[in-house]
This record gives C-alpha cells, sequence and structure tokens, in this order.
C-alpha cells in the first residue's frame, strides 16, 4: 500500500498502520464481499402508540381510536444478506448491505379506547368495535411478516502486538411487504479480543473476542393498512454483551460467528472473500 505524503495530520496513523496492521479481521485486500445469516430474538417495551386514523362512523357521530397503557413487543427473526466493503484506509473500512429477513412478531399494544368529540369516551359497548379496528393492522397478537433491508455502515480496527480493537457502525432501514411497517434502527459496536497466528496450516489468523453491541434508543415502527395508521414507539435494552471468534484462512477467506444475550439473543455468521 503506497505511503501518503499529503494531509500531515493522518500521516503518523498511516505509517502505523501500515508498519502493524496485520487484517484484522481482513486480509490487505481492500474491496471484500460478504454472505451473511443472522437468527435473532428481541424484546422490547412499547412506550407510545400514536394513531391518526380517518374518522370512524358511528351512526351520525364520528370518533376516533385511540391506545392506551400499550406494552411489548417480541421479535424472531431470520435474517439473510450480502455485504460489500472497501478499505478507504488500512485501518478505516466502509460498507453497504441489502438482505432479506423472515419475522414473527408477537405485539400486545395494550387496550383501545374509542373518543367521541364533545362526549367523553364511550365504555364497554364500544370496546368490540376498537379491537375489530385493531385487528386490522394486527397491533395485538402474532403474525408472521417478511421484508428487506437496506444498510450503510464503517469499521475502524486495528491491531497492535496481537491485540486487536474494533468499533463498528450500521444504520438500517427495513421495509416489510406490502408497505405494512417500516423500522428505522442504529447500532454500534465494540470489540476487544486477542489474535493467534497459526503456522503451516491454512488458517492464518484466529481471533477470539468479547464486546457489546449498543443499540440506539428512539426506534420506531411505522404501520398502516386501510385508513389506520400507526406510529409505535420501542424501549429496546441499549446494550447486550457479545462474543465471537474471526477466522483469516490463506486464501483470502474470512469467517466471522458472534452470539449476543440478554434480552437480545442472536447468533450471526459472516463469510467473506477478499479481491
Amino acid at each position: 500500500m503506497k505511503r501518503t505524503t499529503g494531509l500531515l495530520f493522518l500521516l503518523p496513523q498511516l505509517v502505523l498502520a501500515q508498519d502493524y496492521w496485520r487484517g484484522i479481521p481482513y486480509p490487505m485486500n481492500r474491496w471484500g464481499i460478504s454472505a451473511l445469516g443472522a437468527s435473532q430474538t428481541e424484546k422490547g417495551k412499547i412506550s407510545n402508540i400514536d394513531i391518526n386514523i380517518k374518522k370512524i362512523p358511528l351512526g351520525n357521530i364520528e370518533a376516533d381510536l385511540e391506545i392506551i397503557n400499550p406494552e411489548s413487543i417480541k421479535v424472531k427473526a431470520e435474517v439473510k444478506g450480502v455485504k460489500v466493503d472497501y478499505f478507504v484506509l488500512p485501518f478505516l473500512s466502509v460498507y453497504g448491505i441489502y438482505g432479506q429477513l423472515k419475522a414473527d412478531v408477537d405485539m400486545r399494544a395494550g387496550s383501545p379506547q374509542i373518543g367521541i368529540p364533545g362526549n367523553g369516551w364511550l365504555g364497554e359497548a364500544f370496546e368490540g368495535m376498537a379491537n375489530s379496528y385493531l385487528e386490522k393492522v394486527k397491533l395485538n397478537g402474532k403474525v408472521k411478516t417478511e421484508g428487506d433491508i437496506y444498510g450503510a455502515g464503517a469499521v475502524l480496527a486495528g491491531e497492535y502486538e496481537n491485540v486487536f480493537g474494533m468499533l463498528q457502525y450500521t444504520y438500517t432501514e427495513i421495509h416489510m411487504k406490502g408497505g405494512l411497517a417500516k423500522k428505522k434502527a442504529e447500532v454500534s459496536n465494540a470489540r476487544l479480543g486477542y489474535s493467534f497466528k497459526p503456522k503451516d496450516t491454512f488458517v492464518t489468523n484466529i481471533t477470539p473476542y468479547f464486546g457489546a453491541t449498543y443499540q440506539l434508543m428512539g426506534t420506531q415502527v411505522k404501520a398502516g393498512i386501510g385508513d389506520l395508521n400507526a406510529t409505535i414507539d420501542l424501549e429496546l435494552d441499549e446494550i447486550s454483551p457479545a462474543a465471537g471468534v474471526f477466522f483469516q484462512l490463506s486464501n483470502n477467506v474470512t469467517l466471522m460467528v458472534e452470539t449476543t444475550w440478554g434480552t437480545k439473543d442472536s447468533v450471526a455468521i459472516d463469510i467473506g472473500y477478499r479481491f
């Protein structure tokens, strides 16, 4: 990799990276493509549900629908995808992601109420009607769904005397089939491990590590069917511990396996090729 004579403020970092960078978690080839797979279960609290609905006709009266006491959501998802990345600098990589997911969603949205302007709240007489409207958007109960994932991110990583560290940021959007829902998520990862260099074997590098995943709060899911549109605010645990291992093979193939636990239980695998 050629030395850089400009940008003096970057020169010390570049020289250090050239002297000590050993391709953690990848070989030196700048381009890479990976196949991704993950199985994940995530639980969270619904902090608020905001429903924007055209007026519900009740005879000669028009009523509004509101959700009170929102509860929880649990999602079991299977994800498959592809990632393309490029090392801008020896220690800095950027990437794009596309994937597809299938999910089982168990949502407990709370209790519905119908309000009539000027007349206060109707009571139990309209609970059945409110529930029938909720069933249209599956805010309560279990539902199977699938969709597409689009994302981009960056990795800052390096190694010194067999100790490596990595910081990673990923932004993703999930678009469910038929426009049922849309979710935006921001996730940061930190990893610290130790690299072993086997000799006389096709495995050139083995790096076990521990880490943590930080998911930014304020996650929203937007859903809509017919006259109903709902914005669901979720409170998810910010930090989940993680552990994993990198394998680097002599033919420019890489393998990463990682698991997280807690309220976000997952197993993920990344099989890549550098070129």
